[in-house]
């Protein structure tokens, strides 16, 4: 698997880190950006972040929570409008469990063959972070759906 790396602005990057501490329950960011030529490689640049606040899910959990989809499609909307070609999001763990679970697995799928019927030019993705600070990132190809591994980068 290829590495994409993604460039976050630093104090994006510290807030995403700070998250997992403020809250005893999950928490999502949206994550939207551009692929640009970085040096001699194409990466990603995250021009946008935005935070979902209380009220923009079903319910909320230590695990297992859900934005409304009303927000997922503001964010789609957004998406579109600012003509960004990137959408990741961002969520939590607020426990010691750096890596995605099963039910992670299983929504990325879903909300990426979702993502993918709307905006079949773009790429989706998804990043966790734990406790310490360690978690997993990955990104969906548009050109075949396989998914790639990213390396976030706080410039």
């Amino acid at each position: 698997m290829s590495r994409f790396q993604v460039y976050i602005n630093s104090e994006h990057y510290q807030y995403l880190v700070d998250l997992v501490h403020q809250y005893n329950y999950e928490r999502f960011v949206c994550l939207m950006g551009n692929v640009e030529q970085v040096g001699r490689k194409k990466s990603i640049v995250i021009g946008e972040m935005q935070v979902f606040e209380d009220n923009d899910y079903d319910g909320l959990h230590t695990a297992l929570c859900k934005p409304k989809r009303t927000v997922i499609e503001q964010m789609m909307q957004r998406l579109q409008k600012k003509r960004y070609s990137v959408y990741i999001e961002y969520h939590t763990h607020p426990f010691n469990f750096p890596c995605f679970s099963s039910t992670d697995r299983e929504d990325e799928k879903r909300m990426w063959e979702y993502f993918h019927d709307k905006f079949p030019n773009k790429y989706y993705g998804n990043f966790v972070l734990d406790i310490a600070g360690r978690g997993e990132a990955v990104i969906r190809d548009w050109h075949d759906g396989n998914l790639k591994t990213f390396e976030p980068i706080a410039y």
